[in-house]
C-alpha cells in the first residue's frame, strides 16, 4: 500500500506525509476487524510499512505516532472497533489539516525576515520555502531567488518554475556554482525532512552552501514546520544511497557510482529555524522535542520490538 511512496524521489515531505495519511484512512475504511485488539494489529502493520517506507522523513514518522497513540487510548478503553477507527480517522484528517495551516503560516512568518528587495538563495524544493516567498511576493515587494538544480530530480528546477509564475525573479543555477554565488544574497532559506537536536537534514548540497553561507556573513534560515521535529535517537538513517543510474547508466570498470539525497548540517549554521509558532532558535530544539512524549507503539516499530 505504501511502495509508491518508498519510490518516490520527487515529492516532498508536506506532499508525501498527506499521501500517507490518505493511504491510513484506507486501511480504516477497508479494514473488517471485529474487536478491538485485530484492528490494533492492522493499524501497527499499516504503520509499520509506512514508517519503513519513509522512516527519514520526520512527519511521516511523526503522523504515525499521532495516529497509534490516539487508537491506543480508544483500545485501551475497551471500546468498539468502530471507535477505534473514528479515532484515526480524526487523527488523520486533523493533521492533514495541521499540516496545511502550518505552511501557511511559516509562510507568515517567513515573509517578515525578508527586507524590501531581498535576494534569496535556496536548493531543492521545500514547499515551506515556496509560502515563505509566495507571500513575501504577494506583499508587493520585490524579490529575486538563486536556485540551484537540485540534482538528479531537479528539484529545483520545479521550485524555480513556482516562484516565476509568483512573481519572483528566478536565476536558475547548478549545484555546484550555488556557494560560490551566495555573497550574492541576503538570505538563505531552505527546508529539511528533520529537525532534531544538533542538526537538520535536507537535499545533498545544503551543507556546503551552509557553510559558504557563513563565510559570506549571509544568515541561513530552515523552514520546516513542527512536525518535522523528531528527536535525533528516533530519526531514521539519511544517507542511504538512491538508483546509481540517475548520475550514470553505465559506469566504466573501475567506476563506483554513489547517489545520496539527504546530508545532516549542524544546527550552529543556522540562524533560526522558521516553523508555523515563529522562529526558534537552534537551541530551542531541544527543549521543544524534551517536551513530547514518544508512543511506546512508535518505539516498537522504530526498534523492531514486538
Amino acid at each position: 500500500m505504501f511502495e509508491d511512496i518508498a519510490r518516490d524521489n520527487r515529492a516532498g515531505a508536506f506532499a508525501l506525509t498527506r499521501l500517507a495519511a490518505e493511504r491510513l484512512l484506507a486501511v480504516v475504511a477497508s479494514s473488517k476487524a471485529a474487536d478491538p485488539g485485530t484492528f490494533w494489529d492492522e493499524l501497527t502493520d499499516a504503520c509499520r510499512e509506512m514508517v519503513g517506507a519513509k522512516r527519514e522523513m520526520a512527519s511521516v514518522v511523526n503522523l504515525a505516532g499521532r495516529v497509534l497513540a490516539a487508537a491506543e487510548r480508544v483500545v485501551l478503553s475497551g471500546l468498539s472497533p468502530e471507535a477505534a477507527r473514528e479515532a484515526v480517522y480524526i487523527e488523520c484528517t486533523r493533521s492533514m489539516e495541521c499540516a496545511a495551516e502550518a505552511i501557511s503560516e511559516i509562510g507568515r512568518h517567513g515573509a517578515s525576515l525578508l527586507a524590501d528587495g531581498a535576494v534569496v538563495a535556496t536548493t531543492s524544493g521545500s514547499q515551506a520555502v515556496l509560502a515563505v516567498l509566495e507571500r513575501a511576493a504577494g506583499d508587493g515587494e520585490p524579490l529575486s531567488a538563486i536556485v540551484s538544480e537540485s540534482r538528479p530530480a531537479l528539484e529545483g528546477v520545479a521550485l524555480a518554475d513556482s516562484l516565476r509564475r509568483s512573481g519572483v525573479k528566478v536565476t536558475l543555477v547548478t549545484d555546484a556554482a550555488l556557494p560560490r554565488l551566495v555573497s550574492r544574497a541576503g538570505i538563505v532559506l531552505v527546508g529539511a525532512d528533520a529537525v532534531s537536536e544538533r542538526d537538520f537534514v535536507n537535499k545533498v548540497g545544503t551543507y556546503p552552501l551552509a557553510l559558504a553561507a557563513r563565510e559570506a556573513g549571509v544568515p541561513l534560515y530552515v523552514a520546516a514546520p513542527l512536525d518535522r521535529f523528531i528527536q535525533e535517537a528516533l530519526r531514521g538513517p539519511h544517507d542511504r544511497g538512491r538508483d546509481p543510474a540517475e548520475i550514470l547508466a553505465s559506469p566504466p570498470p573501475g567506476v563506483t557510482v554513489e547517489n545520496p539525497y539527504f546530508e545532516s548540517v549542524p544546527l550552529a549554521l543556522s540562524a533560526g529555524i522558521v516553523t508555523e509558532e515563529g522562529l526558534k532558535a537552534p537551541p530551542d530544539v531541544a527543549a521543544v522535542l524534551s517536551a513530547r512524549a514518544v508512543p511506546p507503539a512508535l518505539l516498537q516499530i522504530l526498534f523492531h520490538r514486538t
